[in-house]
């Protein structure tokens, strides 16, 4: 494989574990019990994602993320059959700028920073929002490339463009670790290789597509990224 000269970062699954940092939360907002909660987390994930989607598709402009968020905990709510105020919906939104990393983050991103390699978020959110979590990492990020840039979600190529643009680099420099099936699809479609954190054994839509490395967590990084001499 070619020397990388980025390593990419999908934020919300890849970076960051949703269930555990938003399943709390939830649980209190709405009175649920943790295991209940956490499949909620996972079904507005589901509706978020659906929602992105739908933005890139319907060409009336990109909604933010945060409205899709919203919307998405509205509809989650609704079909749980749950009553939570808007002061606490308020509350899950704003907790996604505090959202905690999966329990390897840091020790794999200090070590992949440590031998080299400079690393960049590249996501779906906001940039505001992005910053917020890139200020929860342990090393500094080399660009905050977020999907209000350029008006478009994930698997949109244009958004894959964002850090080839911004560093100069031709896509088989770059490095981007997902970690869902939509985002590895989209960064393989357009040139990028891409490790894929599988952490629930997910099977691809397109079997032409298949990511460069697959693991069940980001650990395997440290297997892929050599320190550079």
């Amino acid at each position: 494989m070619p020397p990388y000269y980025l390593i990419t970062l999908d934020v919300y699954s890849a970076v960051f574990d949703l269930e555990a940092s938003l399943g709390p939360r939830l649980a209190r907002a709405a009175g649920l019990d943790l295991e209940t909660a956490r499949r909620l987390v996972s079904a507005w994930h589901g509706h978020q994602i659906t929602y992105y989607l739908m933005s890139n598709s319907l060409g009336q402009g990109r909604v933010l993320s945060r409205t899709v968020l919203r919307r998405a905990l509205d509809v989650t709510l609704a079909e749980a059959g749950l009553a939570c105020p808007d002061a606490e919906r308020d509350t899950l939104i704003a907790a996604w700028d505090t959202l905690d990393p999966w329990p390897e983050t840091a020790e794999v991103l200090t070590t992949v920073h440590q031998r080299g390699y400079p690393l960049a978020l590249l996501s779906n959110g906001d940039e505001d929002n992005l910053r917020a979590l890139a200020a929860r990492l342990p090393v500094p990020m080399a660009g905050i490339h977020a999907g209000d840039r350029d008006g478009v979600y994930k698997p949109h190529p244009a958004i894959y463009a964002l850090p080839l643009q911004a560093h100069h680099l031709s896509p088989e420099e770059i490095l981007h670790v997902s970690g869902g099936m939509g985002d590895t699809h989209g960064a393989l479609a357009a040139g990028l290789h891409c490790y894929w954190s599988n952490r629930r054994a997910r099977r691809l839509y397109d079997p032409a597509l298949q990511p460069t490395y697959e693991y069940p967590d980001l650990r395997g990084l440290l297997e892929v990224l050599p320190a550079q001499s």
